[in-house]
């Protein structure tokens, strides 16, 4: 416990949002571990924008962003800088909606976030119905893969859900629908993709060979830090296959 304590103030400290601002991120901190244990009930904190998370004890995704303001600086501040009216943000792996969140808070700009864990799905509505952004937020309770069919998932490791191939862990699981991108967005012209899915994101990419080729799409955020390998693929994989698309 107290390792992963000084991991997430390490974290928190050498974020860019939080550069002279110690006190007050360490404040941030202790506050919420301590409020959330006390009230243990759901709170909102306030994000970007004039807009706010719902969030409970335990909810790394959302506190991280209480705690610094944008979690993920670099693709979070990118978004914001480059979504443009009448664009169309796809949220692929949404969990509660940060990047929904922050995309819909933009001017003119549209969302689809899609989650297929029906208890982080719920979560999602929750943030969409509190900020007022059902007219631009779309949120569909489903998953992504190369082909249509169904997967069993992890459910409850929060932003660390994953597809289960096999299942040693042991760990809590369902079964969901998966469609291709291709199917979810034809007809639709996005703008920018953000695919987190914990490792999947080479399967869910073999299924939106026309998103990729549409000429709408300008980028893609996608996490690649070695999750793959669970599936047997590698993070140069979709290096090449982005590249060779002109991305």
């Amino acid at each position: 416990m107290l390792i992963k304590f000084f991991r997430l103030l390490k974290f928190v400290w050498s974020h860019p949002l939080n550069k002279n601002k110690l006190i007050a991120s360490l404040w941030r901190i202790i506050s919420w571990q301590i409020v959330s244990r006390i009230l243990n009930v759901p709170l909102m904190l306030p994000f970007v924008n004039r807009t706010h998370l719902i969030a409970s004890h335990g909810m790394i995704g959302a506190t991280g962003d209480w705690y610094c303001g944008l979690r993920e600086y670099e693709e979070m501040g990118f978004l914001l800088h480059v979504l443009q009216p009448g664009d169309l943000f796809v949220d692929v792996g949404a969990n509660i909606g940060s990047y929904s969140i922050l995309a819909g808070s933009c001017e003119g700009v549209n969302v689809l976030a899609l989650e297929p864990v029906p208890s982080t799905f719920s979560w999602l509505e929750k943030n969409i119905s509190i900020n007022t952004l059902g007219d631009k937020v779309k949120a569909m309770n489903i998953g992504l893969a190369e082909k249509n069919g169904t997967v069993n998932i992890s459910s409850s490791l929060d932003v660390r859900n994953h597809v289960l191939l096999e299942n040693k862990e042991n760990l809590s699981s369902i079964e969901i629908n998966v469609l291709t991108l291709d199917n979810v967005l034809r007809e639709k012209n996005p703008t920018i993709i953000k695919i987190d899915v914990e490792g999947f994101e080479t399967h869910v990419l073999i299924g939106a060979k026309d998103v990729i080729n549409n000429p709408s799409l300008i980028a893609v955020i996608i996490e690649t830090n070695g999750g793959g390998e669970r599936y047997g693929k590698k993070d140069d994989e979709i290096h090449k296959l982005l590249t060779s698309k002109g991305f």
